[in-house]
């Protein structure tokens, strides 16, 4: 009996070397290295007037009447390296009193792309454009490739009914810009 359960042993023994020989437990590997070429970002750089801070003193009125509008060029330029997609994306005015509340909320703007401010407007992509000269004027989708220059005619109008509140009223608008990767 002693022989038999050796001899069982044995087999078993034998049996699993021959199940193990039948797959290997090798590993192989190896590696190499790849140099990549440099990789680098693109730079985004909206300027208006040639800055990316400006002031707009070409846009000045005095003794501006109901009906009456200036306008002045305003440059937009794409200073970066990749494409882009800018627009306006707010009108702010600063009105200190009454008559600043009624000549702010009575002022009209319109923005085309008559670059010398002297033509007709004319129907570009989303030009012209027209709105209260408020929080909600805002376009955009204008698009620009790198070192591209975009002038635009801005125009502030007094509304014609306008109320007489606004008379002696004085503010200061900020325009604001917004300019994306185009993708």
């Amino acid at each position: 009996m002693k022989n038999v359960l050796w001899l069982i042993f044995a087999g078993m023994v034998v049996l699993v070397l021959l199940i193990s020989t039948g797959t290997t437990g090798a590993l192989w590997h190896d590696q190499s290295a790849v140099d990549a070429d440099s990789i680098s970002s693109g730079s985004l750089v909206l300027q208006v007037g040639g800055q990316e801070a400006y002031v707009f003193t070409a846009l000045t009125a005095s003794n501006l009447v109901p009906g009456q509008s200036v306008r002045a060029p305003l440059s937009i330029s794409n200073g970066g390296s990749t494409d882009m997609v800018y627009g306006l994306t707010a009108v702010t005015t600063a009105a200190a009193g009454p008559a600043d509340e009624a000549l702010a909320a009575s002022l009209r703007l319109t923005v085309t792309d008559d670059a010398a401010c002297d033509g007709p407007q004319t129907q570009d992509t989303g030009l012209p454009f027209q709105a209260p000269m408020d929080a909600t004027a805002a376009f955009a989708g204008r698009e620009l490739a790198p070192s591209s220059i975009e002038t635009l005619c801005i125009e502030v109008g007094l509304d014609a009914n306008a109320p007489i509140a606004a008379a002696s009223g004085s503010t200061a608008a900020t325009f604001t810009f917004r300019g994306e990767q185009k993708l």
